[in-house]
């Protein structure tokens, strides 16, 4: 098993926080809108979804489990999870996972 090194940690670790901080400013805008109407209520929905993956994954990300694929346990490269850092699967079973999940509600 191959483990990222510190600089990796940290580049992702800033990400995540970055990420993490857009994503709050964004929930907090879409609150103080109109969430009578559906687009920024389905919006809002998205941004938490998201933060609390983006949360989950600065909480793992010095774990050892950090860049495993929960599904296969293969490991996630690095230049996915710089792309994605709140990635939990490889490229392949997320594919899959998408192709099972099918079309999101109302789309």
């Amino acid at each position: 098993m191959r483990y990222f090194t510190i600089q990796q940690r940290e580049t992702l670790q800033q990400q995540l926080q970055a990420r993490a901080a857009a994503l709050r400013e964004e929930v907090g805008a879409d609150v103080e809108a109109d969430l009578n109407a559906e687009p920024e209520a389905v919006e809002l929905e998205l941004d938490v979804a998201e933060l609390r993956a983006v949360e989950a994954a600065l909480t793992r990300l010095h774990e050892p489990d950090f860049g495993l694929c929960v599904d296969c346990e293969a490991e996630i490269p690095f230049a996915r999870l710089s792309a994605n850092p709140a990635a939990t699967r490889c490229v392949s079973c997320q594919t899959r996972h998408e192709k099972n999940a099918g079309p999101a509600p109302g789309l």
